[in-house]
């Protein structure tokens, strides 16, 4: 047996040994973090070995573990191992370690998973210790020593911070290139050719793939970031700057044609199979805005800031700054001692100081060791409901229902899915934006949803608001304008939410969403008492100018309010609720119970920001579309900038919606149903007598007494309808006419008949055929 044939097993083993100890080395380093040895995947003898390799060689640890890797393959390959590749290494790892320490000392940031590996704390250096204490393990401890450290003898006295860089930066590209052999003048030589190689590569492949046809061709709009800046910190607390990532928006083929006309298009009258989405190619492209002396200006303020808060006794130092839309928010760090209230008592002096209209003092920050102070921008800009769409669709979660509203003071985008809310309060003066934000709500609908997926139902009595929505497929009925067509309306909502859940309850389902997804048993459901529609889409109700609605007749609108909030979350209806003036009379108890979300514009007053919000606040908003938004299940608000939608780019949308598909009312009309049907939308007999008449006959005949306000207060009804009912009385010859201040007088005493109020006929279910 020859010596090579002898040794050859006992290279193998060598060789798996160093490798299993290299895998052993690597998992163990992998799982390191200072503090915490159980978290470490090879326990605590691996927790001790990666320590001892962070402390003494820091980042090339890793490049240490993968030379023994290598060394273990080629001795388990039988190969041998040569000695000036061994040196080679060893320079070039020393070369990079005297670097990572050089990098350490400038400061130059590394990203925080990879700070875990080698700082004992990752994110703080507030500590009592000198920095360097806690950044020598870059590039481990002996290097850091002969870098700086060494009395008398160090390289930073020798070479200096750009020797060092100059002299190791060479040696790691010499030693790299003699440990794999390749040669430096040649790759250089030619790497300018293999760039131009490339991008004409690039450029043939483009050509190859572009469409022959040129209306087909993708064109990328580039809109740039809107700038945010933070300046450094006064105080030891760690700063995220925070940017807004640019998009990308693709103008493809189908948002540049036309959509099929109705005449042309094969499918039926609500068949909505061939419907598309408007593009976003109808929304304006938001206009970029330079603002050259913006981080100037924002240290200024920070200043000032700082400066008044000292003139009155106050030790703070100004943190993070975020730049929104319209709102500058500056997170100020009050010394240890300092109360809050102090802060908070200086609003008044801070607006005049900083020369604001108005600010609102956040104190604390949730979640945060600071205070923050919210003032106008000095340069506002408008936010595009273009550009928040254009997020949603690259945002890989979808909503059911969603609601685009606007962007945070730290440039977040505000959106959320109405199926979650599931009702929500929209409250502000006028022109605060609470017009805008209704006609947001229903694009983002509109740009999302076809026609048979969400349904609309829309109440405004002021009826210019949302009258020109009256073309839409998506609609239930003509846009209501009346008080009685409302109260209609919302009972047939709870007649439809009633049916709702009878379709569930003889399936055994227990939601919509259970219910659009179920497999289909048709001879199971043709054999049910009630009948089954293949899918049941959403409904939104949205009412406009609530407060008008509740002061003629609040205790007929508020029941069939408070049923639908309480109950018709699962079967897909959603209330939306706006008003000029969120009063007790309005936004009552039993109503505000029952809507958790609620998003509050610029108000009159603190009690009315109280009443909306539970809490002060939405007073100082500066107005134009500035919001606070209470999210559902959240007592922490959020102050955003509403977004912005013109009367052109909706008069375009629905364009192309209403060029594929017409109007097709379920109800023809909840308005007319009075004139139809009965007082205040219910259907009576012949006689057309109030549902309530034979109850007040009753009582007027049993008690003597007849007045509007009796009636109201027995039958609980508003004064409209209790002086129709004395109206009714007094035409039936049941009560003498009116006679100054006289009370009326009872002239019958014996009781007539009437009929029953019955749901009127021209009511249809949204199932129904």
């Amino acid at each position: 047996m020859s010596k090579k044939t002898a040794s050859a097993p006992r290279s193998e083993a060598k060789g798996l040994t160093l490798l299993a100890i290299s895998i052993l080395l690597a998992l163990s380093l992998l799982s390191f973090q200072h503090g915490y040895p159980k978290s470490n995947w090879i326990g605590l003898i691996g927790h001790g070995l990666s320590w001892m390799l962070s402390y003494l060689f820091g980042l090339t640890a890793y490049g240490v573990i993968g030379f023994l890797g290598w060394i273990g393959c080629r001795l388990l390959a039988c190969r041998p191992i040569e000695k000036e590749r061994v040196i080679y290494f060893s320079l070039f790892l020393i070369s990079i370690a005297i670097l990572l320490n050089l990098s350490a000392e400038l400061g130059i940031p590394i990203p925080e998973w990879l700070a875990h590996k080698v700082y004992r704390e990752s994110s703080s250096f507030d500590l009592p210790y000198p920095h360097h204490y806690y950044r020598y393990n870059l590039g481990g401890v002996p290097l850091y020593y002969l870098y700086r450290d060494l009395s008398g003898f160090n390289l930073q006295q020798l070479l200096s911070e750009i020797g060092i860089a100059i002299t190791f930066t060479t040696t790691a590209i010499v030693t790299f290139a003699l440990m794999t052999n390749i040669r430096l003048f040649p790759l250089l030589k030619t790497l300018p050719q293999k760039i131009y190689w490339l991008k004409g590569w690039f450029d043939q492949e483009n050509e190859t793939k572009a469409p022959e046809d040129p209306q087909e061709e993708t064109e990328l709009v580039l809109s740039p970031p809107r700038p945010i800046y933070t300046p450094p910190p006064m105080i030891k607390e760690r700063v995220i700057e925070l940017k807004e990532i640019p998009f990308i928006e693709k103008k493809t083929s189908r948002s540049l044609k036309k959509p099929t006309p109705l005449e042309e298009q094969s499918t039926v009258r609500g068949d909505f199979t061939a419907y598309e989405l408007p593009p976003l190619s109808l929304l304006n492209t938001p206009k970029k805005i330079d603002h050259p002396s913006l981080k100037k200006d924002l240290r200024r303020q920070a200043d000032i800031l700082e400066e008044t808060l000292m003139s009155f006794g106050i030790e703070a130092k100004v943190g993070e700054i975020h730049c929104g839309p319209t709102i500058t928010s500056f997170e100020v760090h009050p010394a240890v001692g300092v109360k809050v209230q102090k802060i908070t008592a200086l609003e008044n002096d801070i607006a005049l100081n900083l020369q604001a209209r108005a600010i609102r003092i956040i104190a604390p920050i949730p979640g945060k060791a600071a205070v923050g102070v919210e003032i106008p921008s000095l340069m506002p800009q408008e936010v595009s409901f273009k550009e928040l769409m254009t997020a949603y669709q690259n945002h890989p979660r979808k909503f059911f229902i969603p609601i685009l509203l606007g962007k945070t003071v730290s440039g977040d985008n505000v959106m959320s899915d109405l199926a979650k809310m599931p009702h929500a309060i929209i409250a502000g003066a006028t022109g605060s934006g609470k017009s805008v934000c209704i006609n947001t709500i229903v694009m983002s609908i509109l740009m999302n949803a076809r026609p048979d997926e969400i349904k609309l139902l829309m109440i405004d009595p002021k009826k210019v608001e949302l009258t020109s929505y009256s073309r839409l497929p998506h609609l239930i009925a003509p846009v209501i304008t009346e008080p009685h067509g409302a109260y209609a309306a919302l009972n047939w909502l709870v007649k439809e939410m009633q049916l709702r859940y009878d379709i569930l309850k003889q399936l055994g389902l227990r939601n919509i969403g259970a219910f659009n997804h179920r497999s289909i048993n048709k001879e199971f459901e043709a054999s049910l008492s009630i009948p089954v529609p293949e899918t049941m889409p959403a409904i939104v109700a949205i009412v406009d100018e609530f407060a008008d609605l509740m002061m003629v007749s609040s205790s007929d609108l508020e029941t069939p309010i408070a049923r639908i909030a309480q109950m018709a979350r699962a079967v897909g209806i959603h209330l939306i609720l706006a008003t000029q003036r969120p009063s007790r009379e309005v936004i009552t108890g039993l109503i505000k119970a029952n809507f958790p979300t609620r998003i509050a514009f610029k108000v009159a007053s603190r009690i009315n920001s109280q009443i909306i919000l539970d809490e002060t606040g939405a007073e100082s908003l500066l107005g134009n579309g500035d919001m606070l938004f209470l999210p559902p299940g959240s007592s922490h608000l959020i102050r955003a900038q509403g977004a912005f939608i013109s009367d052109d780019e909706i008069n375009r949308v629905m364009q192309f919606i209403c060029n594929q598909a017409s109007v097709n009312y379920l109800i023809p009309s909840f308005d007319t149903m009075r004139k139809e049907d009965g007082s205040d939308g219910i259907d009576d007999d012949d006689t057309n007598v109030d549902s309530l008449f034979e109850q007040a006959k009753t009582l007027v005949i049993e008690t003597n007494t007849a007045s509007t306000t009796f009636l109201q207060r027995k039958l609980k009804i508003g004064y409209a309808r209790a002086a129709s009912l004395m109206d009714e009385l007094e035409t039936r010859g049941i009560i003498s006419p009116q006679e100054g201040a006289k009370p009326r007088r009872v002239l019958l005493n014996r009781p007539l008949t009437n009929g029953l109020s019955k749901l009127g006929n021209d009511e249809k279910d949204l199932f129904e055929t």
